[in-house]
């Protein structure tokens, strides 16, 4: 049975409704994302924060986990106002440090800063530099993704991959396209609220980052319109397109059956429950833990404070992944041994 969470603040904001949840102080101290979706939460915003308590621990990093969620939709709401009542129900936590939000689906790290300065903070450390729609952040998220991708492909012998499919094109969505790219892997589709996007020869992810930046969420349609040999398919054909990888990368639980895919690579928290993961690993597919493959910005986060430079960072992102990758393996292996043992590298909040 899962533990109830130490802590939740119940937030009346006026325009909307929400839940600072903390999951566990350590040292007195918790930390996680301010999320607003029009359809988050109170159990999604728990489950949340004792993941964030999950990857914190995994990557050696002595904080508690937490999370806000606000259940109001980020596109049309005031969201200074919004921010202000936030302040207003939480400031004991916030000056106290005994609570550090985050910037998460809704939340930006510009609303993030806007926060410290109802506070009176200077501006606070912080991964994103606003240089480009490539976040600090996601980057780092990206770089224990791939490093995830790398160490099970080492640990198991998995050949040939090469494609994968994207679902999000966000912050984190945007910064996996970049990175993975980079790293020599094809891009097959990717998808957002509006549309999914394929070219089983490949999509041209710096025109898509370019577009992603002049049009926001337009630009899939408009890739679309300049490049005949893709096709635009409704959002939810994603999971249907066959790759070598499949990245979540949107809301908990988006995968509910089989994706014709070899490995799936979350930089979304928890799209896939235990036991939906159990019965897809049967099958032959291989699911990375979501608490490793998404921890890159967690561990990003604490390194900041040493003043490292993010290069560094990134080398030690990949450590601590490919250590954890090992650990996980090893452990589904000796549970396969055992038949009475459920035999699953997927370790989630339930």
């Amino acid at each position: 049975m899962i533990a109830r969470p130490g802590r939740v603040v119940e937030l009346n904001l006026g325009q909307a409704v929400g839940w600072l949840v903390i999951d566990y102080f350590i040292m007195g101290i918790s930390w996680g994302g301010v999320r607003i979706a029009s359809d988050v939460t109170r159990a999604e915003t728990e489950m949340l924060a004792r993941l964030m308590t999950l990857k914190s621990s995994l990557a050696g990093i002595p904080v508690g986990g937490a999370k806000t969620g606000i259940a109001a939709d980020p596109l049309n709401v005031d969201k200074k106002n919004l921010i202000q009542k936030f302040v207003e129900k939480t400031k004991e936590l916030l000056v106290k440090g005994s609570y550090i939000p985050g910037s998460d689906i809704g939340f930006s790290e510009e609303d993030l800063q806007y926060l410290y300065s109802i506070l009176g903070d200077r501006r606070r450390p912080t991964l994103h530099r606003g240089q480009s729609i490539l976040s600090d952040t996601g980057l780092a998220v990206a770089e224990s993704l791939h490093a995830s991708i790398e160490a099970l492909r080492h640990i198991k012998n998995i050949e040939d991959v090469e494609m994968f499919s994207l679902q999000g094109f966000g912050n984190m969505g945007t910064a996996a396209a970049h990175l993975l790219g980079r790293r020599g892997y094809i891009m097959v589709a990717v998808s957002n609220r509006y549309h999914t996007l394929f070219d089983p020869k490949g999509l041209d992810i710096d025109q898509l980052l370019d577009l992603r930046t002049r049009h926001g969420e337009n630009c899939l349609r408009i890739y679309a319109e300049r490049n005949p040999a893709s096709r635009l398919l409704p959002p939810t054909d994603i999971t249907n397109i066959k790759t070598d990888i499949f990245v979540p990368g949107a809301r908990p639980k988006t995968i509910t059956g089989p994706i014709p895919c070899r490995i799936v690579a979350p930089i979304a928290n928890y799209p896939i429950s235990v036991t939906t993961a159990r019965i897809l690993e049967h099958t032959g597919i291989n699911i990375i833990p979501d608490i490793i493959s998404t921890a890159g910005g967690a561990i990003a986060s604490a390194l900041t404070l040493l003043n490292r430079s993010f290069e560094e960072n990134r080398k030690t992102i990949s450590k601590i992944t490919h250590y954890n990758m090992k650990k996980a393996v090893t452990m589904a292996q000796r549970k396969i041994q055992h038949p009475s043992k459920k035999p699953t590298i997927w370790r989630g909040a339930g």
